[in-house]
Parts: C-alpha cells; sequence; structure tokens
C-alpha cells in the first residue's frame, strides 16, 4: 500500500505543472444542488462521491489522463490560471486498506509516508474533521503541509483529507504554490469540505 499512497501524492505534484491536457466534462457534472454551492462553484457527481469545484477549472477524468498518472486516481480538479511554475490542483484518488484501518490511521499513515518522501517535508496545521451523517459519522482531520519532490523544485503546499470506508482509502489532496495566498487556501479548504458520498 505504501507504493500506492507514494503514487498518490506523487500524482498531485506532476499534475500540476506538466499535464498540456484539456478534459471534457463527462456529463456527470452539473451546476445545480439544492442550496450548496456557491455561485462560482459546480457540482460534480461520480458514482459513489460528489464533490464541489470552481466552475472554471478543468476536470481530467481516467480517459484524459496520460500513461504515467496512478491508477488509482479517480478525477483531477485543475485551475484555469495556469502558472510556468505550478498549476494549482486537486485530485481524488483509492486505495485498497485493511479492514480494520480507522480514517485517522488511515491519514496517519499516508502522513508518515509523505514525510520520508517529500523533501524539506513540514507540517503546517491539522485540523480533526468528521464527515458524513450523525449516525454514520467519520472521524478524519485536513493536514496542511509543505514539501518538495526534488531539492531543485519549488516547495508544494499540500491539503489533504483522508477517510477509510468499507476497505478502502480514499485520499482528497489540493496542491498549490504557499505564495498564491490565502484565497487559494481558502478554497482548497472548501473544495474538500464539499466531498460527500452518495
Amino acid at each position: 500500500m505504501k507504493k500506492t499512497i507514494v503514487a498518490m501524492i506523487a500524482s498531485s505534484i506532476f499534475l500540476a505543472g506538466c499535464l498540456g491536457i484539456g478534459g471534457e466534462n463527462s456529463g456527470d457534472e452539473t451546476n445545480q444542488d439544492q442550496g450548496s454551492i456557491t455561485q462560482n462553484f459546480s457540482l460534480y457527481q461520480a458514482s459513489d462521491f460528489s464533490i464541489t469545484h470552481p466552475s472554471d477549472w478543468e476536470i481530467l477524468e481516467k480517459k484524459d489522463f496520460p500513461s504515467n498518472v496512478p491508477t488509482s486516481t479517480i478525477v483531477i480538479f485543475r485551475s484555469n490560471i495556469k502558472n510556468d511554475i505550478f498549476t494549482p490542483n486537486l485530485n481524488i484518488s483509492q486505495t485498497t486498506i485493511s479492514n480494520n484501518l480507522t480514517s485517522t490511521d488511515f491519514g496517519l499513515q499516508t502522513l508518515t509516508t509523505e514525510k520520508y518522501n517529500l523533501v524539506g517535508f513540514r507540517e503546517i496545521s491539522r485540523e480533526e474533521y468528521s464527515i458524513g451523517s450523525e449516525e454514520n459519522q467519520v472521524k478524519a482531520f485536513i493536514t496542511t503541509f509543505q514539501g518538495q519532490k526534488t531539492i531543485t523544485e519549488n516547495t508544494i503546499e499540500f491539503k489533504q483529507l483522508c477517510i477509510a470506508r468499507n476497505q478502502y482509502g480514499i485520499i482528497i489532496t489540493g496542491a498549490y504554490l504557499p505564495a498564491e495566498g490565502e484565497e487559494l487556501s481558502d478554497k482548497m479548504d472548501k473544495i474538500i469540505k464539499s466531498f460527500k458520498f452518495n
């Protein structure tokens, strides 16, 4: 599983700066939700989850991925404001995990893997977060951290939520340059916290 987590982390870093593709929407996306989407945000629906995203961001689905994107990646949302150094993005990945692993344990395990795979890793914050209805609530946390893919590359800031559910681990990772400021950081928070299981 460590190999899968490393691949998911790498995909966040790779996808922003290197992809020169523009995905078409699959038709699963809609601009209507019962009042939960604010102006300039749209709803993306997959078979088992939904998430809101900025309406002007590109959506890349499996059919759009080049061959070097990990097979664990489900969908990528990429900022429409391209940057020569790094373009902000958010990706959702899924991996198989052991049945008794909690979301908190899965999050800690993923964070430990990232600590060893990113140069200059630095955890900035960890926010307790619950997802799901009261009777099916899952306790997890959203972590903000920074690091570099290699020593010569720019520092990237990440926001990440890890959820363990039915022997699957879902990793939602937003990535952006720290210099892009609080507005983008807040936007990533909003996207991550909009994730819901259907």
